[in-house]
C-alpha cells in the first residue's frame, strides 16, 4: 500500500511537472506569435511624416511671419493627428529663444539630409507632406556651370550660353532647384507626397507632377509672382500668417458636408474663395493681394479628390 501511494504520489508530481511544460511552453509560442503579429500591424500601419522648411536666407533675413506660418502650419499638423516626432521643423538660424519649435537651421545641406533620410525611412504604405514658407526666385541654366550658387560669377570672358530658367528655393548654402529637388524625390517611395509652397516664382515646381506619379503639389504663385504684396500693407501692421497658408491650413480643418476629413482638392478650393481679415489690410482690397494664381497638379498615378492628408 505505501510503495502503490508513493508511485501514484510521483506519478502526479511528474503529471504536472509535463503539464506546466507544455503549458509554459504554450504560453511562450503564443506571446511570440503576438509579438510577431504586433510587429506585421505596426509595419502595415501607415505613418504620416511631415518637412517644414522655414525663413529666408540669413538669420537677419527670417522674416518673422514666415515663422508665424510654420507654426500654423504645424499646429494644423497637430489637429490632424500627426506625432510630433515625425514631423520635422527647420528654420532659418536654428532654434531660437523666439522660436522654440524649430528643430534645425534650414539650409540646402539639411534639406537634402531631410530627404535622405525620408528616402530610407518610408515605405510604400508612407505618406510625406512637405511645407515650404521661404524666398523663391527664378535662376538662369548656364550650360556650363548650370545654376550658380550664392557666391559664383560667369568670368566676363567666357561665351554664355543660357539654357533656360529654373525656379529654385533659395538658402543660405546655395539654392534648390525644382529640379533637383524632382530627383531627390524620386526616391522617395511613399504612397503619397503633398507638397505646398509659399514662395514667389515657385510655379515651375508643380511640374512636377508630371513626373513624380504620387505626387500632389500646391504652389501659391505661378512662375512669375511675387506671393505677398507686403509693400501694400500699412506700416504699423503686426507680422501674421499669411493669407495663403491660414486658409489652405484652414481648409484641411473643415468638416463640411459631413465628411470627417478633407481631401486636398477640397482644401484647395476653400483656399480660393477664403479671405482672411489681415490686420494691416483693408477688407476690400482686390483679391490679388490675398492670394496671385495659385495652381494645383496631380501626379499620374493620383485620382483628384481623392488624396488626404490626415
Amino acid at each position: 500500500m505505501g510503495k502503490n501511494l508513493i508511485i501514484s504520489i510521483l506519478f502526479l508530481f511528474s503529471t504536472v511537472f509535463v503539464l506546466s511544460r507544455t503549458f509554459y511552453g504554450t504560453s511562450k509560442a503564443v506571446k511570440q506569435l503576438n509579438a510577431n503579429a504586433r510587429e506585421v500591424m505596426e509595419y502595415n500601419e501607415t505613418k504620416k511624416y511631415a518637412l517644414l522648411i522655414g525663413g529666408g536666407t540669413t538669420q537677419h533675413d527670417a522674416c518673422e511671419s514666415y515663422y508665424k506660418n510654420i507654426k500654423y502650419f504645424a499646429n494644423t499638423l497637430e489637429k490632424l493627428s500627426y506625432d510630433d516626432k515625425d514631423v520635422k521643423i527647420l528654420f532659418s538660424g536654428g532654434r531660437t529663444q523666439d522660436h522654440p519649435i524649430v528643430e534645425g537651421d534650414a539650409t540646402k545641406t539639411s534639406v537634402m539630409n531631410e530627404l535622405n533620410y525620408f528616402k530610407k525611412n518610408i515605405d510604400s504604405n508612407d505618406t510625406l507632406i512637405i511645407f515650404r514658407s521661404g524666398h523663391g526666385i527664378v535662376e538662369l541654366i548656364f550650360e556650363k556651370y548650370g545654376i550658380l550658387s550664392n557666391d559664383e560669377r560667369v568670368p566676363e570672358t567666357d561665351n554664355i550660353k543660357i539654357l533656360g530658367t529654373a525656379a529654385v528655393m533659395l538658402f543660405p548654402d546655395g539654392s534648390l532647384s525644382y529640379l533637383e529637388f524632382q530627383k531627390k524625390l524620386e526616391e522617395i517611395k511613399g504612397k503619397q507626397i503633398v507638397i505646398i509652397l509659399n514662395q514667389c516664382f515657385s510655379g515651375q515646381f508643380t511640374n512636377m507632377a508630371m513626373k513624380l506619379d504620387h505626387t500632389v503639389i500646391i504652389s501659391e504663385t505661378n512662375e512669375i509672382e511675387i506671393a505677398f504684396q507686403r509693400s501694400k500693407i500699412e506700416n504699423n501692421s503686426e507680422h501674421t500668417v499669411w493669407p495663403f497658408v491660414k486658409c489652405i491650413c484652414d481648409g484641411f480643418l473643415k468638416n463640411g458636408n459631413g465628411e470627417k476629413k478633407q481631401s486636398v482638392f477640397n482644401a484647395f478650393q476653400y483656399m480660393l474663395t477664403c479671405n482672411p481679415n489681415v490686420k494691416g489690410i483693408r477688407i476690400k482690397e482686390d483679391r490679388p493681394l490675398w492670394k496671385e494664381s495659385p495652381r494645383i497638379k496631380y501626379g499620374s498615378g493620383l485620382i483628384k479628390g481623392s488624396v488626404y492628408i490626415n
